[in-house]
């Protein structure tokens, strides 16, 4: 093996075998008085690093608190954004939400809401940040910079 292609290796080894952590989402609402970012479309612009620390969650239970919405390990963590006509002003919320790892992907509409509330979207997601602006995240860079690297050790 080349010493460029042991050094490929590592790194590819290296970002497979980080740290695991809980999916992270974005947590806000369009009708909080600071939060207009949450709106659609969502504007990471104006977001300040404090709002930031706020609304950027991880979504997990502390290792002490069961999970009350785990049925014997049949739920997963999702982001979701919901966009409600609520007393006729039209809110968006972005959350971190538990749904059953069978449910389909516009499930969260079969909410039981009161009357005053329409939903017009509502959808889940399954990775970082993905309820909050589209945009290709620091993983597919990581998994890019490898493939790119060896596309150009092959040429």
């Amino acid at each position: 093996m080349t010493k460029y292609g042991f050094l490929i290796v590592a790194a590819v080894v290296a970002v497979t075998f980080q740290e695991v952590s809980a999916l992270k989402c974005w947590r806000c609402s369009s009708d909080a008085s600071n939060a207009a970012f949450c709106d659609d479309p969502f504007d990471q612009s104006i977001i300040t690093e404090q709002q930031r620390r706020w609304s950027y969650v991880e979504c997990s239970f502390p290792p002490t608190q069961i999970n009350p919405y785990n049925q014997a390990g049949q739920t997963r963590a999702v982001c979701k954004k919901v966009k409600q006509l609520i007393n006729e002003k039209t809110v968006v919320s972005r959350s971190c939400f538990w749904e059953d790892v069978n449910a389909p992907r516009d499930s969260c509409y079969s909410t039981n809401t009161p009357s005053y509330i329409k939903t017009e979207y509502c959808q889940t997601c399954t990775t970082d940040g993905c309820n909050g602006a589209a945009q290709y995240g620091p993983i597919a860079m990581l998994v890019a910079i490898p493939v790119v690297i060896a596309k150009m050790l092959v040429l």
